[in-house]
């Protein structure tokens, strides 16, 4: 549990705290012998005291610059890191498991015999190694080339994405398979795909070359397992390295020299989540949430087998090996298999505070190089956000916090600016790694703040500081919350607080951030949208220079330059209701003065690039700015709230009446905002070879009458066709159901409706504006808008 804490410096485990983890675990496994009642609990680790008195008074000599942190040291090689985990699961395991069994499954249930009766089998439940561990705000593209990359929150530092071009061709994941569309000729022209991981969620990707590497999470079932002893690698070894049925992060290198015959020729899985990645030249770097699952504690079936249970999960955490905290890998490529742990044990740190056992992992890869292990770097600690400048990554997480009461005598905590004990309870832990192209990533400091942060655009990194911005406050109630933008310093392996400005925005919550240098932008919003911009030059003293309140609010800000900035959100009524997305265009070249030039509103609308920043297009040679765009019927229409006097609000809409689905082409320049025209995607004529359309289709129940095409099929005919979402039945069903249809044994009847997927991504290549879905991409002239080509993205075998 993350706590209220001053600074502590970092500890060595020396000898003398092993040593005493060692006596504390001989102690346990004498006790906990079967037979023996009454086994006495168990004293806490060595490691996780408060530390020594002149640790403490080191950590007061910092009163000037206190925070919240834990700063992190590597403990050594795997047998100090075995002790180490060992001795701080024994601490903390009780009749349930860790924290309710938090970290994994339920075991067997421990029913209610006489304490001292443990059954050997109890104690024998993990899955124990063979052998002891041993030691072990911009575009990724250029308007001067020609295309458009993905829109990346920093210049150079490219994104993952389920869509990429480099002028030359343009990659897509859709329905499951890998996409490959030639640009190199005269016409666009599908040369191929490739099916993907059955089981891969969350499928994107980067590429380089002739090589892609394709991310995701997947949920496939032993998917580490079984590993021959003879692949597996250090000197952690596991037997039986499998996931038994956890989840994975897989990269997938695919080689894409031959766009017809694309190829995964290797596949790396590690044990956990997969959150995101991002790439500099030819390195990219991953990062990995992973949670022990290798635990089968026994849970007690009653209140009086509490005891007994607690005694026996202790005995399970004492003589658990690395395998049940560490994640496992498996890579299978063109060499074979090879599978162990991840990290080694020498670039794994932990806390001086404890921090729970999840490991969090950043991997280096070698674009141009195969698939290696990732040459991991790692932390117990949390993270799910990820925020990279091109020289750091940083990783945070934000938790639900209890500030504990301080003892008498304790040093109050200087806090930062707007954090208050009594309604502070939330902290965001962030985690900085150092990486480059020339090695794997390394470990560098962690610190933490009060508040809760909403995406990887509350985070920033300038001139050597870190920027982060937060909501103090429940994430859900707005009513006594406040946001704040503190700046932070590396010292050592601390991330130090140097600077803070609070009290932006009581009663609401941030929406959206963008740093731009020395300047910040933060939407807060509850009624109104108040955009805050703030002087950051001065590290030490961070300032709020000007404010603008208007209706509505923006999810999503994008620098345009000549002192223009573009939000993209939701317009909202004096209640805070919303009532379709909203494209504001504010004139900020005067910082104490901002001002909202010109805005448009779709009512009843939603845009992907609301939310998701990858699905937003700025074209700055010609202004072009472009999103996907959703609205639902428009009639009647929406009583709009107006903003500023001097700024007059336009409405789009479609025909009343009808939805929209495609996306919006504007110019936003300093003459304000103009709709240029929309895109939607050309429904192909469906055809049906080998199929007869059924001849009456009164004989049907009256929903299937209305389907947008019926058609009796061979059974080995597709179910899926452009522009269509198509179902198949079986022939022995529809027999008895509808005899007059004169179906045979070897055909089924397909019913189809008309389906218009979303506009996910806009793109520009070969002077067309690309626009993708599920089902297809289709290329529009980038200067009238006029359809060019569209290609379908149908599976293929």
């Amino acid at each position: 549990m993350t706590r209220f804490n001053l600074i502590s410096t970092p500890r060595p485990v020396t000898r003398a705290a092993v040593a005493a983890a060692l006596i504390a675990l001989a102690l346990l496994a004498g006790a906990c012998l079967p037979g023996e009642p009454g086994t006495p609990g168990i004293p806490g680790s060595a490691n996780g005291g408060s530390g020594t008195p002149e640790a403490t008074a080191e950590a007061a000599e910092h009163l000037d610059d206190v925070e919240l942190l834990s700063a992190l040291q590597t403990i050594g090689d795997c047998a100090a890191v075995l002790e180490y985990l060992r001795a701080e699961t024994v601490e903390r395991v009780g009749p349930y498991g860790l924290d309710r069994d938090r970290y994994g499954g339920f075991g067997p249930v421990f029913s209610d015999m006489a304490e001292g009766a443990m059954a050997e089998d109890a104690v024998a439940v993990p899955a124990a190694a063979e052998e002891s561990a041993g030691s072990t705000g911009s575009f990724a593209g250029d308007d001067a080339a020609g295309f458009s990359g993905t829109n990346v929150q920093v210049a150079g530092v490219d994104e993952p994405d389920i869509v990429k071009t480099d002028g030359n061709r343009i990659l897509v994941i859709a329905q499951g398979q890998l996409h490959y569309v030639d640009l190199t000729g005269e016409q666009p022209v599908y040369r191929g795909s490739l099916k993907l991981d059955d089981s891969g969620w969350g499928q994107e990707i980067l590429m380089r070359g002739d090589r892609a590497l394709v991310f995701s999470t997947s949920f496939g079932e032993d998917e580490l397992g079984p590993v021959a002893a003879d692949e597996m690698v250090g000197e952690a070894r596991i037997v039986d390295l499998a996931f038994r049925g956890s989840q994975s992060a897989l990269v997938q290198e695919v080689d894409l020299s031959d766009p017809g015959a694309m190829e995964v020729v290797a596949e790396l899985r590690v044990e956990g989540e997969y959150l995101s990645a991002r790439s500099v030249g030819t390195t990219a770097w991953l990062a990995v949430s992973s949670y022990p699952l290798q635990f089968e504690f026994v849970h007690p079936s009653g209140p009086s087998a509490e005891k007994a249970a607690e005694e026996s999960n202790k005995q399970i955490a004492a003589t658990a090996e690395l395998g049940a905290w560490l994640p496992g890998y498996r890579l299978d490529g063109p060499g074979g298999t090879q599978a162990g742990l991840l990290p080694d044990c020498d670039q794994l740190y932990t806390p001086a505070e404890f921090s729970g056992f999840t490991v969090l992992s950043v991997l280096t890869f070698d674009l141009e190089q195969p698939l290696g292990t990732g040459d991991a770097a790692s932390v117990l600690a949390d993270g799910s956000t990820l925020y990279g400048s091109g020289e750091s990554l940083y990783l945070a997480s934000s938790a639900h916090t209890r500030p504990e009461p301080r003892e008498e005598g304790q040093p109050a905590v200087e806090e930062s600016a707007a954090s208050d004990e009594a309604t502070s309870e939330w902290t965001t832990t962030i985690h900085k790694f150092s990486v480059s192209e020339s090695g794997p990533a390394e470990y560098e400091a962690s610190g933490e703040v009060y508040g809760h942060l909403l995406n990887q655009f509350s985070m920033d990194e300038h001139k050597g500081f870190f920027r982060v911005a937060t909501t103090i406050g429940e994430p859900w109630s707005a009513e006594s919350s406040q946001s704040q933008v503190v700046v932070l310093e590396q010292q050592g392996r601390r991330l130090a607080i140097v600077g803070s400005v609070g009290g932006l925005g009581e009663g609401e919550r941030i929406f959206s951030v963008r740093y731009a240098g020395d300047v910040g932008y933060v939407v807060t919003f509850r009624q109104v949208d108040p955009l805050y911009v703030l002087d950051l030059s001065d590290p030490a003293s961070p300032a709020v220079t000007g404010e603008l309140k208007i209706p509505g609010f923006s999810t999503y800000l994008h620098p345009l330059g000549d002192g223009l900035l573009a939000g993209i959100g939701q317009q909202a009524d004096e209640r805070g209701r919303t009532q379709g997305t909203k494209v504001s265009l504010f004139d900020v070249s005067d910082p104490a003065s901002p001002e909202e030039l010109d805005v448009i509103v779709f009512p009843n609308g939603y845009s992907e690039a609301e939310w998701d920043h990858r699905a937003f297009l700025y074209w700055a040679e010609s202004s072009l700015l472009a999103i996907p765009l959703n609205q639902r019927e428009t009639s009647p229409p929406v009583p709009l709230m107006e903003g500023p006097a001097a700024v007059e609000t336009t409405v789009s809409s479609p025909a009343e009446g009808e939805p929209f689905t495609g996306a919006v082409a504007l110019r936003a320049n300093r003459d304000g905002i103009v709709e240029l025209g929309r895109i939607t995607h050309e429904r192909p004529t469906a055809s049906f070879p080998g199929c007869r359309p059924v001849a009456d289709r009164g004989v049907l129940d009256e929903w299937l009458s209305e389907a947008d095409a019926l058609q009796i099929c061979p059974t080995g005919a597709p179910d899926e066709y452009p522009g269509l979402s198509c179902e198949a039945w079986e022939a022995e069903w529809v027999q008895k159901q509808w005899p007059e249809l004169g179906i045979d044994n070897d055909e089924k009847l397909l019913i189809c409706w008309d389906w218009t997927p979303r506009i996910q991504r806009l793109l520009i290549a070969d002077g067309d504006l690309w626009t993708m879905t599920e089902r297809a991409i289709q290329a529009n002239d980038l200067a009238t808008l006029g359809f060019q080509t569209q290609i379908t993205l149908l599976p293929r075998n």
